[in-house]
């Protein structure tokens, strides 16, 4: 028996449950958390392994159950037994576990100072999809925080979550180990984050990171002074990371109106914020589900969807024109950009190499 199951007892066995109401997923799996819970138990995920790596692990459930009950952190916990049994991940997660050795190597990951200081204060953490999604923004991101906040040193790598939902708890823990050795060698454990999920994976598994995230440092040191708002109203979609995240939810909020662009909230956001359709490495495990949660969000607004999740925002972008915030303080094409279709794993290699060997250029390497 796993030993999240027993915490599903206290389920109330609503008429009507909140969780199952809103989540594609259990909607299509339960009438209530704690049957899914009970067929769990009993070995249900053996005979059907893409049920419990079909969850987004977004935490809506808990923020909608009356006793806050998670049916993510118990699919999560079948998954790691499911990898220590050898029934985990699935042939289909053979793309994801490429792309974590890929991430690792050094085609992507690299490590510098700030080389005009000669100092590291601190480290900008851009996190693998924005440096998939655009190295330009990353650069300019990272010559501003420069500019601002002499001493702040770049790295290029994983965070490993992608390890972690995937259930391999030894992978996550090396990946983990590695960040913090280069974290020692640049001789600080201040990180400031781009991506919502890097943030969250942190702040839950290296307390002995100092932890920022990048639109509450740019809500303190101010937006590029050149950055002018048009008429243009954006709903914003909120990563499902940061669901327990008011703070970073707010500054991002901030943020966009001192840009001067107007925000139309979508139905679903900030805590109750809904999945963007990637999270927790369900598109591998059942495409039809995904490419439904997905529409479903972009369905909610009639507005262009604006973001601060790179991986959102190429989710979206199949539905919907969307932008991640990055392109409206950096990117002068951005009504172009808006309308990008999401790249392809090939691309997304090649722009994170890119990015490596255009820092490598414009800055050394390492000594």
């Amino acid at each position: 028996m796993f030993e999240r199951y027993e915490i599903f007892e206290k389920c109330l066995e609503c008429k009507v449950c909140p969780p199952v109401e809103e989540c594609e997923f259990l909607k299509r799996v339960c009438e209530i958390p704690k049957e899914l819970a009970e067929k769990f138990s009993a070995g249900y995920f053996k005979e059907h392994p893409r049920i419990p790596y079909s969850c987004n692990l977004c935490d809506l459930c808990e923020r909608l159950c009356p006793q806050h009950l998670n049916i993510g952190k118990l699919c999560l916990e079948i998954r790691q037994q499911m990898v220590k049994e050898g029934l985990g991940p699935l042939k289909a997660h053979q793309f994801v576990k490429r792309d974590q050795e890929w991430s690792r190597s050094e085609s992507f990951t690299l490590s510098l100072p700030d080389t005009e200081s000669g100092e590291c204060h601190r480290v900008f953490f851009p996190g693998c999809n924005l440096s998939a999604y655009s190295p330009t923004l990353v650069l300019k991101t990272y010559d501003y925080l420069r500019a601002k906040l002499p001493g702040t040193g770049i790295m290029l790598r994983c965070c490993g979550d992608p390890s972690r939902m995937l259930g391999e708890e030894v992978q996550f823990e090396e990946m983990l180990a590695e960040l913090r050795a280069e974290m020692e060698k640049l001789g600080t454990l201040e990180i400031i984050t781009a991506c919502p999920l890097c943030y969250r994976t942190f702040k839950a598994h290296a307390s002995w990171l100092k932890l920022r995230f990048l639109s509450e440092v740019l809500s303190e040191i101010g937006i590029p002074e050149d950055t002018e708002g048009k008429k243009w109203t954006f709903s914003l979609h909120d990563s499902c990371s940061t669901r327990w995240e008011g703070d970073i939810q707010e500054s991002v909020r901030a943020l966009v109106k001192r840009m001067g662009y107007a925000i139309e909230e979508m139905k679903y956001s900030k805590d109750m914020t809904r999945c963007c359709g990637m999270g927790g490495m369900a598109l591998y495990a059942d495409m039809d589900l995904v490419t439904s949660i997905i529409k479903h969000r972009a369905e909610e607004t009639s507005r262009d969807i604006l973001t601060y999740c790179a991986a959102c925002r190429e989710a979206l972008a199949m539905e919907k024109p969307s932008l991640h915030i990055l392109d409206l303080m950096f990117n002068p094409e951005w009504e172009k950009q808006r309308l990008e279709p999401p790249k392809s794993g090939k691309v997304r290699r090649e722009n994170q190499a890119l990015l490596r060997s255009q820092l490598i250029e414009k800055f050394g390497t390492a000594k």
